[in-house]
């Protein structure tokens, strides 16, 4: 097997790690959400569990970023190689240990600083890869082939809805820690659910683009 087709092998492998955690996930949410039968304080045991297999989409989101450019490198569809290729690496490695220490953190004082940076990173994310994948369709540079700026500018969308997601699970926690308390308002297991559904359509909006980024790394039709 070449360096090419292992790298290749393994950027599909994340893909599918990607949708089937995410599968998961999803499930498990709602699975919560609708279990209003059970005590409030094995659904915080039920939230926390989930919280944990959330790693996993996040996980993939990030090895997908070193691999996917690692194999434009090697295509000659961007200009970065050798230590540029390395740095890339190493900057997808410490995005991996801040997302790792914002999850185990999330629960102590400092969390919300962990979870505030988390954000703003990922907005300084989306904006890069929006804004070098426009460049790149009006340039050609960094990314020579147009499906590639387009697959770079879809990865800023997923990382959008990423946020979009979170939002809405902040809107449950409007309502979570009464019921896992045990001392639910009329209104919470309502609100819970339709945040949760919410934060749903927009994961399904994700996986629409997670689609057609797919598509357009096999067909290339640009």
């Amino acid at each position: 097997m070449t360096s090419y087709s292992l790298t290749l092998w393994l950027h599909v492998l994340v893909a599918g790690y990607w949708i089937g955690s995410d599968l998961v996930v999803n499930q498990l949410t709602h699975y919560t959400a609708r279990a209003a039968g059970l005590p409030g304080t094995e659904r915080r045991r039920l939230w926390d569990f989930l919280l944990d297999v959330d790693q996993h989409p996040r996980n993939a989101l990030i090895f997908s970023v070193p691999l996917g450019l690692t194999l434009a490198s090697m295509l000659g569809l961007v200009g970065i190689h050798g230590a540029g290729l390395g740095a890339v690496w190493l900057l997808s490695a410490l995005w991996f240990w801040f997302m790792w220490m914002t999850h185990w953190k999330h629960q102590r004082p400092e969390g919300r600083t962990w979870a505030k940076w988390d954000w703003r990173l990922r907005y300084l994310l989306i904006a890069i890869a929006v804004g070098t994948g426009a460049f790149s369709l009006a340039t050609g540079r960094p990314f020579s082939a147009p499906w590639l700026a387009w697959k770079v500018i879809l990865f800023g969308g997923v990382l959008t809805c990423g946020i979009g997601i979170r939002y809405y699970i902040r809107k449950s926690y409007e309502a979570w820690p009464r019921i896992w308390a045990g001392k639910p308002q009329p209104d919470d297991e309502a609100i819970v659910r339709r945040a949760m559904w919410r934060g749903t359509y927009v994961l399904w909006t994700l996986w629409a683009q997670l689609a057609v980024i797919g598509w357009l790394g096999v067909a290339k039709p640009l």
